[in-house]
């Protein structure tokens, strides 16, 4: 009975001291049989593009095939691809497991940005771990890769890196990272106002930096080129992707057009009046942003780490619900900011949760192809986080704390 009460003794002190690892493996086991479900599963998307474009990259000599203009994604997301087609498993498998591996991927920069966010706070290994828990559990995350077999963690992946690398002030690997991002999705330019927004804050870095992103976009189109593809066909390839939605104002996404025009389809598409009408759009957005461009300018205001994890999500929040064309699955980086935010200030529960409602809708609405909700009532909720979001920004940007002194 002695043995057996130190053999107990030694296995609690065991789970006392590992629990962290324990949980972690157990979450980790838990998402991937949650993965595992779905992986059977064949969106449309998939149906109609993916398999289709990887059946002919495999048909055209894999790398060899990168010569030709396929599908509309970018270079960088068409070598892994092209590497991938010499794999002998089912298309559908070897999609999906890109953007799972990324899942991962995203959830432990997450936690890093947690260590360098809390790294003074007693509890950072509780709140990392709960940060990765969360994110490799969000319904969306899951449904993104796993069932819809799109790659919407890649490129998040990559913005978080770069945001860790401006929280170390690494500058100009900040901006590198965020180049890899945005030659995977264009997306990633949601992100593009908070670096411009630094640099008016900070100047920490010179201004030429900004043209690393599309320098670091060129040279990862470099395989392509190299096997016979055309410079203009990789560089104008996101101008062809947004003309070829230019005639809606939203795709199944809850914003401001959502509330101001009806829908045309059961798929909640909704047409643009005009072009002025969608211009309209994309020309308040830009003013908003400079509005607090100069609110930074003008009181001299220093964005601090935690100011820039809420001034990031506010932007993903304010480009999808005012510009137009935005997609069911543009919510996305948002949804993991949004958890990250809640970790670092422990407060506001409700603004990751509704915005993580909100880019579940869409999910549900495409993938199972149901109608819940009207769209224009998930548009209101969208809104109102917006505007709660909004505020909090504006009312630290007159906090006098915040505000460099200025010198005499």
């Amino acid at each position: 009975m002695l043995k057996l009460k130190e053999i107990d003794n030694k296995f609690f002190e065991f789970i006392k001291k590992h629990y962290l690892e324990i949980l972690f493996f157990v979450i980790t086991v838990i998402s991937l049989k949650a993965r595992i479900d779905f992986l059977n599963y064949q969106s449309q998307d998939y149906t109609s593009f993916l398999v289709n474009w990887f059946n002919q990259i495999r048909d055209n000599g894999g790398i060899l095939a990168l010569k030709q203009e396929i599908g509309d994604y970018n270079v960088p997301y068409l070598f892994i691809i092209a590497i991938l087609s010499y794999i002998p498993l089912s298309p559908i498998i070897l999609i999906k497991l890109v953007s799972i591996v990324f899942d991962y991927i995203v959830a432990i920069v997450s936690m890093m940005i947690i260590y360098e966010l809390l790294k003074n706070n007693k509890n950072k290994h509780l709140y990392a771990l709960l940060t990765y828990s969360i994110i490799i559990i969000l319904p969306t995350v899951v449904l993104n890769s796993a069932a819809w077999a799109q790659c919407d963690s890649i490129y998040t992946t990559f913005v978080l890196i770069s945001l860790l690398c401006i929280f170390k002030e690494k500058y100009f690997k900040a901006f590198v990272f965020l180049g890899i991002s945005f030659a995977f999705k264009l997306q990633s330019i949601f992100i593009l106002p908070v670096y411009i927004l630094i640099y008016l804050s900070n100047r920490k870095f010179p201004i030429y930096y900004f043209f690393i992103i599309p320098i670091v976009n060129f040279v990862m189109c470099l395989p392509a080129i190299i096997f016979g593809r055309s410079i203009m066909s990789c560089l104008d390839i996101y101008i062809n992707q947004t003309g070829n939605y230019i005639g809606y104002a939203s795709m199944n996404f809850p914003n401001i057009y959502a509330l101001l025009i009806d829908t045309i389809s059961e798929s909640n598409l909704i047409a643009t009046p005009d072009i002025a009408f969608s211009n309209y759009g994309t020309i308040f957005t830009f003013g908003i942003l400079a509005i607090t461009a100069i609110v930074i300018l003008h009181k001299e205001i220093k964005i601090d780490n935690k100011l820039l994890i809420e001034l990031s999500l506010w932007s993903v929040l304010l480009c999808t619900f005012f510009l137009p064309s935005m997609h069911d699955r543009y919510l996305y980086m948002a949804d993991i900011i949004s958890i990250i935010y809640f970790i670092v200030n422990r407060k506001k529960v409700y603004i990751p949760i509704v915005i993580n409602f909100v880019s579940l809708y869409v999910y549900i609405e495409y993938l199972y192809a149901t109608k819940n909700l009207p769209i224009a009532f998930v548009a209101v909720i969208n809104a109102v986080i917006l505007v709660v979001l909004s505020k909090d920004i504006f009312l630290k940007l007159s906090n006098k704390e915040l505000v460099t002194e200025k010198k005499e």
